[in-house]
């Protein structure tokens, strides 16, 4: 890899890194208002899927934005409740260690992520029913890398890792909002990411979560099945801009005490045996490198086809610290 590419996938991954843990935090606390509906994963917003930094360690922080208005049934249908808006702020920090060394040929590195979401949930299902709003600060389930490793090639690079979401987060079984889910999440992910030009590149991520149990209400939420993918071109050697989006599928019913959710539980949100949720997002973003060790990243996605899920619009921006 020549000097010129190297800047250009130092620039393209230092600038993007911190947006997959930016929505960790987001997309898991806000979801932690309810067992349905969310995800612990921060799904649709990493961009070099297959890239890794040079060896040492690097330093992230920023700032993240989520709102949602709307929720959907089985059919993508409003649910039309009383009232529902779901708005997070998150502050947060990934402290992230490329090592020296090889291992098994591949470049290796490891990751904890810390989410710090300020909730605010205004949520009533009908005027006659209570209202059930609320509004809660503190962390949120950290994310946890063991290793994950690359593999370089000349237009095309590779990953794999294990990626664990630990239950730490502030919980509460009697709360009307949670900023942890309180259950723990398993996913094996393989990634790549396609460079056939010095301006264009290309990525592409599958992963599969495999969620436990919450032994505080005997619920379990759905196994999910993520594809993740993205399309960026280089107007100079410190820019990128380009699309990102992503596909959502739940691939295994809700359970509550063992069996599968059903409306009449009460545990559902829409209708439709296990409340399986689906969704998908897309949106535009924008990653600067300002010095070998200082990049940023704005980006916005918006969700659209949802089932089972708040719909949501997001915004991040977020920053690798020259220090």
């Amino acid at each position: 890899m020549n000097q010129n590419t190297l800047r250009g996938h130092f620039s393209y991954r230092c600038g993007t890194i911190s947006v997959a843990l930016a929505a960790l935090l987001l997309q898991g606390s806000l979801a932690g208002a309810t067992e349905l509906g969310g995800s612990s994963y921060p799904v649709g917003v990493e961009l070099g899927y297959g890239d890794m930094l040079p060896a040492g360690l690097y330093n992230l922080a920023y700032y993240s934005h989520a709102q949602a208005s709307s929720l959907k049934g089985y059919s993508g249908q409003d649910l039309g409740w009383a009232r529902y808006q779901l708005r997070a702020d998150t502050l947060s920090y990934r402290m992230q260690y490329v090592w020296a060394s090889t291992l098994f040929g591949a470049s290796a590195e490891s990751a904890l992520v810390l989410p710090f979401p300020y909730i605010d949930l205004e949520k009533q299902v009908a005027n006659a029913l209570p209202d059930t709003s609320g509004s809660r600060f503190g962390m949120t389930d950290p994310l946890l890398v063991p290793v994950r490793l690359a593999w370089k090639g000349e237009e095309v690079n590779q990953s794999a890792a294990l990626e664990i979401v630990v239950p730490l987060g502030a919980y509460d079984v009697n709360a009307r909002v949670n900023t942890g889910r309180n259950y723990w999440q398993f996913a094996p992910a393989y990634a790549l990411t396609y460079r056939p030009s010095a301006v264009s590149v290309f990525g592409f991520k599958l992963r599969y979560g495999i969620n436990t149990e919450n032994n505080a209400t005997d619920y379990r939420s759905g196994n999910e099945l993520t594809v993740e993918y993205s399309a960026g071109y280089k107007p100079s050697s410190a820019m990128t801009i380009g699309l990102q989006g992503y596909f959502f599928r739940q691939t295994t019913d809700d359970e509550l005490n063992g069996q599968a959710t059903s409306a009449t539980n009460g545990r559902l949100i829409g209708s439709g045996t296990g409340n399986r949720g689906s969704a998908n997002s897309i949106g535009p973003f924008l990653s600067y490198r300002v010095s070998p060790r200082f990049a940023f990243t704005l980006k916005y996605q918006q969700d659209f086809d949802v089932k089972n899920r708040a719909e949501f619009g997001r915004f991040w921006l977020q920053a690798m610290l020259p220090f």
